[in-house]
């Protein structure tokens, strides 16, 4: 099959909406088995600590696989790695309503959340690699920005859609509307996602190759920067939100501390998914993902600082506005300097090699953000940002590299 053509003869407008669509009901699936599954499970006799096995069985298969995808997404096109990835989001759905219906919920709920963590890393890392290849040098992080954004809504949305959705019709019900909705992503992906492979090369390298070749100190301080990125604001900030309310009995618009912890939550969420398009747009006009992923990443350690110190809950808000502005500002940047470091025939491993990192730092913020909630409810906070101060040097040292007029290496051949 004949290459794709260049990306400028695609319309990145119906693109991106179509690869929105496809990572924000991925992102619900994954989402919408929060409020559900532990309520289920409790009721039909599983042990907590067995539930919390089956909530986190996704992310450890995502941190296996999203490697390996990225491998196969650079062989076989992001498009049927796509298709692949929202086919097995159904079957996801189909194990939880199997479980619910046969009162099995234990076998059923943990197959579908390991079968997930594969799902999700074909659906994030292809679309993140299509968003690249059919952005260009000039639309880069426009594209980035819209997986991005999709990517922050999508497990809130599934959080909240799922509460609604079993409310109304049930948990099996909630389940099998959520499989409908993947339905169509996957139907509108098939009509309106391009083929889109990188050119071809005479040999394709190995394997353990292909890897070795992504041993650059420039992709090391990307990987390490989302590491960090995933730490603080995907994993510590959101598993010790709540517990920050609580202890300093806060309250918004007076609201219970529940309602509290979720409209702080949801205004971080609003703030980075509306940002990201526009930090996006910043570094495509001015040819500048570096300064704006330094920039980024500076905002990240004061609005950490005044989250852990903020007496009040408006104080808080006011933090984590700014965390949602700098994480707007880092991953997509990140994402697009990944585009330009790795050859355009390995982009799907270096996407997901990115997404291994952030995954493992999503993995690791929540267990050692409790752990040292324990003693303080502000040295969570002070951690992450002095750790987050570290890489202020790492992302403005690649701001030379982007000002190279060659930066991406010769494809293997």
């Amino acid at each position: 099959m004949s290459p794709a053509p260049p990306p400028q003869e695609h319309t990145t407008r119906s693109l991106s909406v179509a690869l929105f669509a496809s990572v924000l009901l991925a992102g619900v699936a994954g989402g919408i088995a929060f409020p559900i599954l532990p309520i289920v499970g409790i009721r039909l006799g599983l042990s907590v600590p067995f539930i919390g096995v089956i909530l986190a069985a996704n992310r450890a298969m995502r941190v296996v696989f999203s490697p390996f995808v990225g491998i196969v997404t650079d062989r076989w096109g992001g498009r049927r790695v796509l298709l692949l990835g929202l086919m097995l989001q159904v079957v996801v759905m189909g194990l939880y309503t199997l479980g619910i219906l046969l009162h099995r919920p234990g076998a059923f709920f943990l197959a579908g959340r390991l079968v997930h963590g594969p799902a999700s890393a074909c659906v994030f890392v292809s679309a993140q690699a299509m968003a690249l290849h059919v952005g260009g040098s000039e639309h880069g992080g426009r594209m980035a920005g819209t997986v991005r954004a999709s990517l922050v809504l999508g497990v809130p949305l599934g959080l909240f859609v799922g509460g609604l959705l079993s409310d109304a019709v049930g948990d099996a019900g909630a389940f099998g509307l959520a499989a409908l909705a993947v339905v169509f992503a996957l139907l509108d992906a098939w009509r309106s996602v391009p083929d889109l492979r990188p050119p071809p090369v005479k040999r394709r390298p190995p394997i353990l190759e292909t890897l070795k070749a992504m041993r650059d100190r420039r992709l090391l301080a990307i990987g390490t920067l989302n590491f960090a990125l995933s730490f603080a604001a995907g994993g510590m900030i959101l598993t010790t939100l709540a517990l920050l309310v609580h202890a300093r009995h806060l309250s918004l618009f007076g609201r219970n501390e529940q309602a509290t912890g979720g409209l702080l939550m949801g205004l971080m969420t609003i703030v980075d998914a509306a940002s990201t398009p526009i930090a996006g747009r910043i570094g495509d006009r001015w040819h500048a993902h570096a300064r704006v992923a330094t920039a980024a990443i500076a905002l990240l350690v004061p609005g950490l600082l005044v989250v852990g110190f903020a007496p009040t809950a408006l104080g808080i808000g006011a933090g984590l506005v700014l965390v949602g502005m700098g994480a707007a500002g880092l991953s997509p940047s990140l994402l697009v300097l990944m585009g330009r470091i790795v050859p355009q025939a390995q982009r799907g491993t270096g996407t997901g090699l990115l997404q291994l990192c952030g995954d493992v730092g999503g993995t690791l913020g929540p267990l050692v953000g409790t752990a040292l909630f324990a003693g303080s409810t502000a040295i969570p906070y002070l951690l992450s940002a002095a750790l987050l101060a570290c890489f202020v040097p790492v992302a403005a040292s690649l701001v030379k590299y982007e000002r190279e007029p060659a930066l991406v290496p010769a494809a293997p051949r």
